[in-house]
């Protein structure tokens, strides 16, 4: 009897300490964790001339010309994980805001999302707290490994994974037709 309520006790315990995701507060304003592999080199976007905005500088962040593209774009140095602030918008047009071209012969390439293969398709929309790696990897293992480096860390921009803390200060850059959600507490 003491063992068996030892045991649910502890069962009680992890589960009172599992983490819980709460939903995004702006869902017009999203995140994914991505990655790019060529010929097994990981692609650096944290490389300043992908980045928008300046986290060194709060009272400019994400403002007209210091950015790419509008709704879609990497900050902060962070060359992991894609913003996006209006629905809809693919990541064909995030590559093609960065200059950022995939080299060719296509068919070599892969897309895998949330640990999944999908067909390579760059007018793919992401998800919230998706991960992404697009690849031109033939080798399993390498793929795997691959996999294994993509972070995740699009929750803590999108406010789902609170046990990550706050993230760095960001403007609202959103569509007007598709606004800012900004919640109460923040008024």
């Amino acid at each position: 009897m003491r063992k068996t309520l030892l045991f649910f006790g502890s069962v009680l315990l992890l589960t009172a300490c599992e983490r819980q995701f709460v939903p995004n507060p702006d869902p017009n304003h999203t995140h994914a964790d991505f990655a790019v592999w060529v010929d097994g080199e990981k692609v650096q976007f944290d490389d300043p001339k992908y980045m928008s905005g300046v986290s060194w500088d709060d009272d400019s962040h994400d403002e007209k010309n210091e950015y790419h593209h509008e709704h879609l774009h990497l900050h902060d140095e962070v060359g992991t994980v894609v913003h996006r602030h209006k629905p809809g918008l693919s990541l064909q047009e995030f590559f093609d805001s960065l200059a950022f071209t995939f080299p060719e012969p296509i068919e070599r390439w892969t897309m895998w999302i949330n640990g999944q293969q999908m067909d390579f398709d760059l007018s793919y929309v992401f998800k919230d707290m998706d991960q992404i790696l697009l690849t031109n990897s033939a080798g399993s293992a390498q793929v795997l490994y691959e996999l294994e480096q993509l972070t995740d860390d699009a929750c803590r921009y999108s406010k789902t994974c609170p046990w990550k803390g706050d993230p760095p200060a960001e403007n609202c850059v959103a569509d007007p037709e598709v606004p800012c959600v900004v919640p109460l507490k923040d008024l």
